[in-house]
C-alpha cells in the first residue's frame, strides 16, 4: 500500500481495494433471529451459543459487569441467559460478538483498542438515558446502532491515516467536521463504509441506515433512529470517550434538538446521566485484554 501516492487513496480505491470485510459471527445472528420467534427457550438459545467458547466467555464476562448490575456473579451460560431481560440478551450478544472486532487499533484515526471499545460502549450506554427521555419504544435496537456506528472505521483507518494531515489541516483551517473533509479528500466517510459492512451483516435496514446517517444533519433528521445515534455519537464525542482525531470537532444541529423535542435541561439529563452509567460500567474497558 506504501507505494500508492496518497492522492489516490480515494472510496473508489478503498472498494477496488478490500479483499476482505470483517465477519459477523453466524451463531450470533441466528441467535438474534431466534429472539424474534416467541416460541424460542432459553433451553434453545443456549444450545446454540455453547459450541462456541470465546463468545460464551465474552457473554459470561459482559453478563457480570455492572453495565447489567446482576446481584450474583454469573458462572454459566444458562444462569446468564435466565437472569438477563430479552433485551438485555440482545444487547449482550451484539456487544459480545462486537466485542473482537473494536479489540482492533485504528491508527489512521489515532485511536487504540481501548478508544473503539470506550466509544462504542459509551455510545450505546448514552444512547439508553435518550431513548428513555425521549420515550423511544426501540432501546435495544439503538443500542445495536450505536455500538455499531464506527464500525467503518476499522477499514478506513488504513486509507484515512496517509492522508491524515491534509484532512486534519483541512479541518482546522476552514473550521469543518472530520466527515465534511473526508467526503473532500476520499469522496466518502466511515459512515458509508459502516453501513457497507452491517449491509453485508444482514442487519436490519433501519440499523443500516442510522449509520449512514449518523454524521450527516441533513439526513440524521429524517427518522427517530438516526437522530438519536448522532445525538449519542455527539455526546460521547464532547465527553471524550474514546475520542480519535476526529474528536470533539462535532456540533449540535438545532434540527436535531428539534427533531427529538429536547430542550435544553433535557440535554444537559441526558448526557449526564448517561456519562454517570458510563463511569458506572467502567469495568467493561478491562474486558478487551483476553481479545488481543
Amino acid at each position: 500500500m506504501s507505494t500508492i501516492p496518497a492522492t489516490e487513496f480515494t472510496l473508489d480505491y478503498i472498494y477496488d481495494s478490500l479483499t476482505a470485510l470483517p465477519t459477523f459471527p453466524k451463531v450470533v445472528q441466528k441467535a438474534l433471529a431466534m429472539l424474534d420467534d416467541p416460541n424460542t427457550t432459553m433451553e434453545q438459545l443456549a444450545e446454540i451459543l455453547k459450541y462456541d467458547p470465546s463468545l460464551t466467555a465474552n457473554i459470561l464476562k459482559l453478563t457480570n459487569s455492572a453495565l447489567f448490575g446482576l446481584q450474583q456473579q454469573v458462572t454459566s451460560l444458562d444462569t446468564a441467559l435466565a437472569l438477563l431481560g430479552q433485551q438485555q440478551i440482545r444487547e449482550v450478544l451484539i456487544a459480545s460478538a462486537t466485542m473482537p472486532l473494536l479489540a482492533r487499533g485504528t491508527e489512521g484515526y489515532f485511536m487504540h483498542a481501548s478508544d473503539m471499545w470506550a466509544h462504542g460502549m459509551g455510545c450505546a450506554i448514552i444512547s439508553q438515558h435518550i431513548a428513555e427521555q425521549c420515550g423511544y419504544s426501540e432501546p435495544s435496537v439503538l443500542f445495536t446502532a450505536a455500538l455499531l456506528h464506527d464500525i467503518g472505521k476499522t477499514v478506513m483507518h488504513l486509507y484515512v491515516g496517509p492522508r491524515l494531515p491534509e484532512i486534519v489541516a483541512r479541518a482546522t483551517s476552514e473550521d469543518m467536521a472530520f466527515t465534511e473533509v473526508e467526503w473532500q479528500v476520499l469522496g466518502g466517510d466511515h459512515a458509508v463504509i459502516g453501513a457497507d459492512i452491517l449491509r453485508k451483516w444482514d442487519f436490519p435496514p433501519d440499523i443500516v441506515r442510522a449509520v449512514r446517517n449518523h454524521h450527516d444533519p441533513d439526513l440524521y433528521i429524517q427518522d427517530d433512529l438516526s437522530a438519536l445515534l448522532a445525538l449519542s455519537n455527539i455526546f460521547t464525542v464532547q465527553l471524550g470517550i474514546g475520542a480519535g482525531v476526529d474528536g470533539f470537532r462535532y456540533k449540535i444541529h438545532p434540527d436535531l434538538v428539534s427533531r427529538l423535542g429536547l430542550n435544553r435541561d433535557a440535554l444537559h439529563d441526558c448526557m449526564l446521566g448517561g456519562y454517570r452509567a458510563y463511569l458506572r460500567a467502567s469495568d467493561l474497558l478491562s474486558l478487551l485484554e483476553d481479545q488481543k
